[in-house]
């Protein structure tokens, strides 16, 4: 064999398309062994329901905002056949057995099945007050604040922008219009009722601090900020405090929808372990860690399908 044909040969080897067609062939060598040739249908049924018809109409109005025509949804169920074939026959060869992303997504829908289960009651008034009565840091109103300001630009003025800022300062004092002073830029000359959080998201969490720590009236400054030197004033305060049920009903009715999913999932596992002895055996560095899972885990996020 000439050096040439060998060079090709190992190149070959090192493509990962090579791997899958081998590993395809040994699939499909050891299934012929183990089951035998395809000799035409095995006798197993697959019925397309009017619901499952329907659902693949919903899914495509959903996609295409129109009803299917008669051509198009005959060939949506042409190859969800195909789909289901395929699936059959890669369950049949084991093919679903170790690969993550399956196993994931079977957990997702089983847990799925079982959180759509117990959101399917309303909370009572009672139960949204216990939720509330239980976290009332959760659900404090904060204190919001609406403001005006005139900014001295750093960009434009440098190491003057706070010179120019006191100046302007005194004149506001003294009665000017802001809206005379002042540099332009992309910023608001003026935020309605905003909490700390919303105005940092602005004019960032040293500026929110000042604002929400300057008592009194008038204007203010200069407060830094990362575009420069503002005057500020404080137009309205809505101080927090408690809030009751009604104020934040939706909140409180997806908090209280939230907690019996997640309650029904920790059921569900805990009594899923149970039927099952499980013990862990772990590689040396970690042997000091228990043998045996948690018999009753609290809920963790399932990673996405494909993470």
């Amino acid at each position: 064999m000439s050096s040439g044909v060998v060079a090709i040969l190992k190149r070959a080897a090192r493509e990962p398309l090579v791997h899958f067609f081998v590993a395809g062939m040994v699939l499909f060598v050891a299934n012929s062994v183990f089951n035998g040739n395809d000799e035409g249908p095995s006798g197993q049924s697959i019925v397309i329901s009017e619901g499952r018809v329907n659902q693949l109409v919903e899914s495509f109005l959903l996609l295409w905002g129109r009803p299917p025509t008669r051509e198009e949804l005959a060939s949506l169920v042409d190859d969800f056949v195909s789909e289901e074939v395929g699936y059959r026959e890669a369950v049949a060869m084991g093919l679903d057995a170790d690969d993550t992303i399956v196993r994931r997504r079977m957990r997702q829908k089983l847990e799925f099945l079982i959180e759509d289960d117990a959101a399917t009651q309303e909370p009572t008034d009672d139960e949204l007050q216990d939720l509330l009565d239980a976290a009332p840091d959760k659900y404090w109103h904060p204190e919001r604040r609406a403001l005006r300001h005139v900014l001295a630009s750093q960009d434009k003025r440098g190491a003057a922008a706070g010179v120019d800022a006191v100046n302007w300062l005194t004149q506001l004092g003294a009665g000017a219009d802001p809206a005379a002073l002042g540099d332009s830029s992309m910023l608001p000359a003026a935020l309605p009722l905003t909490t700390e959080v919303g105005v940092a998201a602005t004019f960032g969490p040293d500026f929110a601090a000042a604002v929400f720590k300057h008592q009194g009236q008038g204007w203010f400054g200069p407060v830094y900020s990362p575009f420069g030197q503002h005057l500020v004033r404080i137009v309205t305060v809505e101080p927090g405090g408690a809030v009751e049920v009604v104020g934040i009903r939706d909140q409180l009715r997806a908090d209280w929808i939230e907690n019996r999913r997640n309650l029904a999932r920790d059921d569900f596992h805990a009594r899923m372990r149970k039927r099952y002895e499980i013990t862990i055996n772990w590689p040396a560095p970690w042997r000091d860690l228990p043998s045996t899972p948690d018999p009753a885990p609290k809920t963790k996020p399932v990673p996405e399908v494909g993470e």
